[in-house]
């Protein structure tokens, strides 16, 4: 498989800056207060990099060395990892706080729920998941809806959802949106 950050192919969805829909977890207190931060998918570590400058333990984590490579050398304070998102290096229940803007909507629907246990076995109790997952990967349409995510994190607390766009460096995709709490 061709790594879109070694061609270049990132900048479809690459954001250089910190998501509006993080800005606004912040700004509303929904993140709670800084703790640890694990950014699934992080690309370039653009919203890891936010947030370890905000005061929180930080860490990116994504299967690109060219990204994490990149995200590194830019991104004091946060650090990063080469990992799959459906066998994440955290101990059990050592973050506070999960952030997916690229992650689940790759996903193969039969490792969705896979992926879902590794973010409760990862979050504390109480932990929150900022899920912003594309209605298309890769340009073709898919089947993320609100009712998916429902269903994929049945048992969790739903704060929020919405249908969305959501921007990137050079255009909008349409996404859902959700924010998730690990159940106490």
């Amino acid at each position: 498989m061709d790594d879109p950050y070694a061609d270049g192919t990132f900048r479809w969805w690459h954001l250089e800056r910190p998501s509006p829909e993080l800005l606004a977890a912040e700004a509303d207190g929904w993140l709670g207060p800084a703790g640890v931060a694990v950014d699934l998918g992080c690309g370039l570590g653009a919203e890891a990099g936010y947030l370890a400058a905000a005061g929180w333990r930080a860490v990116g984590v994504d299967l690109s060395a060219p990204a994490l490579l990149a995200a590194a050398r830019a991104r004091d304070g946060a650090r990063f990892a080469r990992a799959d998102v459906l066998r994440l290096p955290l101990r059990e229940h050592s973050a506070d706080v999960l952030l997916d803007r690229g992650c689940f909507h790759y996903l193969a629907a039969a490792d969705r729920d896979a992926y879902a246990a590794q973010a409760r076995r990862a979050l504390r109790p109480g932990g929150r998941l900022l899920l912003r997952a594309c209605r298309t990967a890769a340009g073709v349409a898919n089947d993320i809806e609100p009712g998916l995510i429902e269903r994929v994190f049945a048992g969790w607390r739903l704060d929020q959802i919405a249908v969305q766009d959501i921007p990137s460096q050079t255009r909008r995709m349409p996404a859902v949106v959700a924010r998730l709490r690990q159940p106490v």
